[in-house]
């Protein structure tokens, strides 16, 4: 409103200004030539020149902006700039598409120009990688490290991975865990370190990590757990007794790698199973029978069937009385006869293990039940059958390895 009363009150000095010169005269404006002359009243001329300039003025401003920011310039950008983004789109598109050689030249060549450069260039390294293009790949991260240093982090997580698929994890490890230490929380630099460690088995290293695998929730839930049973099952098998120690300080170090395992797991049958194989290494017999009855009386596993019945017990005949007890239950299992069969063998039992023994190789043919009937028959006398019997194992084991 203000404004408005202001702009009036000039309008109306102004107005009155020009009826006040006006009582002067109109005055006049003569311009002559050679021939011919022009004359008009000073407003006139005032006119023609007001109107001059203010054309000039917008034919000057109107022209800035064509060659200026706007117009002209504006749309000769913008019309770069969409091309510039419709070759990224292509390379991605081909790269999509499986089209590796494609994807990485279009990537490749179009980075300078484009408005994405580092995504150009990752996935053009990614293409060639893919491609078993592998020097031409760290080419282009090199390239994408020295052409645009705040990509760098990225680049180095890509030659990680490239390490990766060249089966070098010793490699990536040592670009891995410097920025590890900078960026503990990456979600991104957790997998790919998960992955160097396990395809190193390093599984000690790998155990320290599953908690910020699970903190981030960088795999998901049935990955973390299958991860988690490799890892400490792993951790078991590696276990190597030293020769050196007494028995009992090698049974404490081996119970100390169950004792931290998670209790969770102490119910996973491949678990329990590695773990017999452990105590039967450090000479704990008696400790892997308890374990493995224990183990079978709360959850039938045939893994686990199988150690029972290759475990060398110091009381072989509880052991037969044991496996007998579940036979009532598991008349079918071809396991369990197997079992009992191999038992009855290491205490002299030839018919029963002759009987077992049969019965398991009816239900399901495999080597080892053909090679340990093949014994019994040979440990009673009947060698000719044993012969057969052998025989038919090599025919069995033929089968398997072409199936």
């Amino acid at each position: 409103m203000r404004k408005l009363l202001v702009l009036l009150m000039l309008s109306l000095l102004i107005g009155a200004a020009l009826v006040w010169v006006l009582q002067f005269g109109n005055g006049y404006i003569l311009l002559g030539f050679e021939t011919f002359s022009i004359e008009m009243s000073a407003w006139t001329g005032l006119l023609i020149y007001l109107t001059a300039t203010g054309l000039l003025l917008w034919f000057i401003l109107t022209w800035r902006w064509i060659a200026g920011a706007g117009g002209f310039r504006l749309w000769w950008n913008s019309r770069r700039s969409a091309r510039k983004i419709n070759q990224t789109a292509e390379g991605l598109l081909l790269f999509a598409d499986d089209d590796w050689q494609q994807a990485e030249k279009l990537l490749a060549q179009s980075a300078d120009k484009s408005a994405m450069p580092v995504v150009n260039l990752l996935f053009a390294a990614r293409a060639a990688a893919d491609n078993n293009q592998i020097d031409q790949a760290r080419q282009l991260l090199k390239r994408l490290k020295i052409t645009y240093p705040k990509g760098s982090s990225v680049a180095d997580k890509a030659l990680a991975e490239l390490l990766l698929l060249e089966e070098k994890p010793a490699e990536a490890l040592k670009i891995l865990r410097p920025m590890h230490s900078k960026k503990p929380s990456d979600r991104g630099l957790l997998r790919l370190m998960a992955d160097a460690y396990y395809m190193a088995e390093d599984w000690g290293p790998l155990q320290t990590l599953l908690r910020d695998l699970k903190h981030y929730k960088v795999v998901s839930g049935d990955a973390l757990a299958n991860l988690e049973l490799d890892v400490y099952c792993s951790l078991l098998d590696e276990y190597s007794p030293d020769p050196e120690l007494p028995a009992s300080e090698q049974k404490a170090l081996l119970e100390d790698i169950w004792y931290y395992s998670p209790k969770r797991l102490h119910k996973n049958p491949q678990m329990i199973a590695v773990y017999a194989d452990c105590l039967s290494r450090v000479g704990a017999v008696e400790k892997q029978q308890g374990l493995l009855v224990k183990a079978l009386n709360n959850h039938w596993h045939p893994q686990l069937v199988m150690r029972f019945g290759e475990l060398q017990s110091q009381t072989p005949d509880k052991q037969l009385i044991q496996a007998e007890k579940w036979l009532q239950k598991h008349r079918e299992d071809a396991d369990l006869l197997l079992a009992l069969g191999l038992i009855c063998q290491r205490l002299s039992f030839w018919g029963k293990a002759r009987d077992y023994l049969t019965e398991a190789v009816a239900l399901r043919p495999t080597t080892q039940g053909f090679i340990a009937l093949a014994e019994v028959l040979d440990k009673a006398g009947d060698s000719s059958a044993s012969a057969d019997i052998y025989r038919r194992g090599l025919l069995a084991a033929q089968q398997f390895s072409e199936a």
